[in-house]
């Protein structure tokens, strides 16, 4: 059986080259030197100070993403190092962490903390403390399809009012065909009711699968691991529904869910063989992505979901199941 929702998994395409993680073996830059007043393209400790002390909700850890002009990082005397006056730490080459209310605010902070020196991506939550709910199975785990899925979540979780009117224009194909102005203002009241009820329901249990195409590639001796190819959960990739490139799914999970661990020598050679056969170097796959939904974080015309990845299923695109990674 196909995916039910012919989702594409991209990389975030505001994210330069560069933005890819690198080992920590990397070195990264020195923390600022408080003892000299900071330079117009340095670390700002009091900026950063000033603006953590302004956001006074309820914090947790974002990561945010450093975009820099090129690959010299001209421009700017900030790379990702520890922070340790603003709790800020490095993350990866070029990714730094800060406790803040919203990705907004964590956006709005690291721009402070940076002296608007460089081009500050999207802040994603890590979701490390996310609660899950084991009692909800796998199986009663909603399927993500649309868009709409996803915009509901969104002004859900952002305790904004629905655009209705722009949500029917996107998704409600009677509220697209109709040109007559008093109808569609009897559809949108309709409409309204609907988005409504389905919002509070996905609210209330924020748990969805994603099917998703990826591929799986040569089995690797030294980790006795096989990569699973294309599919980032990382939080540096979106994934989106056919019907919409505006709203979209960011994966957060764990490293264990990009890859496939076989349970013998046996199967991993049974598995490598399928990789060997496609002459791609990639075997085509069927993953179903089962995330909670968390938070949100928007960037550019992008409005997307921070989902933590609860489990992943692996299979063949003849269906047939070659992993389940918990």
């Amino acid at each position: 059986m196909k995916p039910i929702a012919a989702c594409a998994l991209v990389a975030l395409s505001f994210l330069a080259a560069c933005s890819k993680k690198e080992p920590d073996a990397v070195s990264a830059a020195p923390a600022s030197d408080n003892s000299r007043a900071p330079g117009p393209t340095d670390w700002n400790p009091a900026a950063g100070k000033a603006a953590l002390a302004a956001d006074s909700g309820s914090k947790q850890t974002y990561v945010c993403v450093f975009i820099y002009p090129d690959a010299l990082q001209r421009g700017t005397n900030v790379r990702a190092s520890d922070q340790p006056d603003l709790g800020m730490k490095k993350v990866s080459m070029n990714e730094e962490s800060v406790e803040a209310s919203s990705a907004d605010k964590a956006h709005s902070i690291m721009l402070e903390a940076t002296n608007h020196s460089l081009q500050i991506g999207p802040c994603t939550a890590s979701l490390a403390n996310a609660a899950v709910d084991p009692s909800i199975p796998l199986s009663s785990y909603a399927v993500m399809q649309s868009g709409l899925q996803i915009g509901l979540l969104y002004y859900g979780f952002q305790k904004a009012t629905l655009p209705v009117d722009d949500l029917a224009q996107s998704f409600d194909a009677d509220y697209q065909s109709t040109s007559d102005s008093f109808k569609k203002q009897d559809l949108a009241k309709s409409i309204q009711a609907k988005y409504e009820a389905q919002q509070r329901q996905e609210l209330a249990s924020p748990y969805f699968v994603i099917k998703a195409g990826a591929s799986l590639g040569h089995y690797d001796a030294q980790s006795k691991t096989f990569p699973i190819l294309n599919l980032g959960v990382d939080g540096n990739s979106r994934l989106t529904m056919n019907d919409s490139p505006t709203y979209g799914v960011v994966p957060r999970g764990d490293r264990r869910f990009e890859i496939v661990v076989p349970a013998s020598e046996t199967e991993a050679r049974a598995l490598e063989a399928k990789v060997a056969a496609t002459g791609t170097n990639a075997l085509p796959i069927n993953v179903d992505i089962y995330v909670r939904a968390a938070d949100t974080v928007s960037y550019a015309a992008r409005k997307d979901i921070v989902a933590k990845v609860v489990a992943v299923h692996v299979a063949d695109q003849n269906d047939s199941s070659i992993a389940d990674i918990h």
